[in-house]
């Protein structure tokens, strides 16, 4: 039979198959939703925490910074762990307790009367969310297929910036209703509902080749050094405008709140970062994972460098939606650079190796940041850091990466059902 006629005889695309092949599945929404009810935990709690500190557990400002920084400064070390229990004991199974756990730890900082007590809470419920984000991250991987997964990833960070923007809206409101009673009360129900959630969601099961034995901790350091440190030095300038851009705008005359104000910055980055996320989730299967990280991180240090300048409301926004539209497809390009040559069941362990790298860049442009503004200025941190992205630029480039992480990084070994899971964000 001739090639001829073997292609006359194929059939035509159906576009149904096409569409269904395009579609995310109700999986993926499952896991979004559990996803946004922990951020939306997080951003009521992170953004009220230091208040209920000082006004109900008696905190100085000594011993604020050591209760909300507590789970995150753990949280680099015991990532990785956290991702190597997922990929032993399950991916829901490790993404519904952590929603439980994390509802435990709140009713220990309801019913906390000092700071010692208020801070096992923070770590229980900071650690059991750290535990879930692992894993779901690791799920939204799975569950998807290769050339999908940049756009996944993207969709899914939506999640994230939605949770974190909506999150100290909900909270100022539930502190309105009932106090700091209703608070905790109103998140540790969302931290159940994002349980629920991820029991909606079937999970997948991990095939594991006998050829590919795992692997030793250090070597998946090493398999996730390259785009982990890129993070680092990325979300050191996150870390920096968090702490310090308010305090900075205010100095150079921008009035703290209104429309206009300081804090309104946040929220032209906050949107900015999600209508990008909307905008370019495909960008990352289209052109790559390396070129769209390199210039997301060229975008990311103009905008730094435009905040180290910026005098005024218009400037310091311009900025942050710089920031927005660099950050935007960041993180599931390095995400996938990160998980590309990792075997699929030891993908939960090598994201939490790399979200170490990200909490370790959050921690130092906090900390670090501020005894460099006290050194040499805020506008000289800001360009610093902007210029730092450099650095961050060559250690992408030099990665010797894929035009694409999709088919070549990834084997399609994971197979997705309803009734079954074995053991891994």
């Amino acid at each position: 039979m001739s090639t001829l006629s073997v292609l006359q005889r194929a059939p035509a695309a159906d576009p149904d198959e096409e569409r269904e092949r395009s579609a995310l599945g109700h999986d993926f929404w499952w896991v979004f939703a559990a996803s946004t009810c922990l951020t939306l935990v997080n951003g009521a709690g992170a953004a009220l925490m230091a208040r209920y500190a000082i006004h109900e557990l008696g905190a100085t400002a000594g011993t604020v910074g050591l209760l909300v920084g507590s789970s995150s400064v753990v949280a680099i070390v015991l990532r990785p762990v956290l991702g190597g229990l997922a990929d032993r004991y399950g991916l829901r199974r490790v993404s519904v307790l952590g929603g439980l756990s994390m509802s435990i730890g709140l009713v220990i900082l309801m019913l906390a009367a000092n700071v010692a007590t208020g801070t096992g809470g923070r770590l229980v419920s900071g650690l059991s969310s750290a535990a879930s984000n692992t894993a779901l991250m690791a799920w939204v991987v799975a569950l998807v297929p290769s050339e999908q997964r940049g756009r996944a990833l993207g969709i899914f960070g939506v999640s994230v910036w939605a949770g974190l923007a909506a999150g100290p809206q909900v909270g100022e409101g539930l502190v309105s209703l009932g106090g700091y009673t209703a608070l905790w009360i109103g998140c540790g129900v969302l931290a159940i509902a994002s349980a629920g959630c991820a029991m909606r969601a079937a999970a997948p099961r991990i095939e594991v080749k006998s050829e590919s034995p795992p692997r030793h901790p250090l070597h998946l350091l090493k398999l996730v050094a390259r785009p982990g440190a890129a993070s680092l030095i990325a979300w050191s300038g996150e870390g920096l405008i968090v702490t310090f851009l308010v305090v900075t705008l205010e100095e150079r005359g921008v009035p703290a709140g209104g429309l206009t104000g300081a804090v309104s910055v946040f929220t032209v980055f906050a949107i900015s970062v999600i209508a990008a996320r909307l905008v370019l989730a495909s960008s990352v299967d289209r052109f790559g994972a390396a070129p769209t990280a390199a210039v997301a991180l060229v975008t990311v240090g103009a905008g730094l460098g435009t905040l180290a300048i910026s005098q005024d409301f218009a400037v310091a926004a311009g900025g942050a939606v710089l920031l927005g539209l660099g950050f935007a497809p960041l993180f599931p390009a390095l995400a996938l650079l990160a998980t590309e040559r990792l075997n699929p069941d030891e993908r939960a362990s090598g994201i939490g190796v790399f979200s170490s790298f990200m909490d370790a860049g959050m921690a130092a442009g906090s900390i670090l940041g501020g005894v460099m503004v006290a050194a040499v200025g805020a506008g000289a941190t800001f360009g610093i850091v902007a210029a730092a992205q450099v650095v961050a630029l060559l250690l992408v480039l030099g990665g010797g990466s894929h035009r694409s992480s999709n088919r070549d990084g990834f084997e399609t070994s994971i197979v997705s059902t309803a009734a079954s899971e074995t053991p891994p964000l």
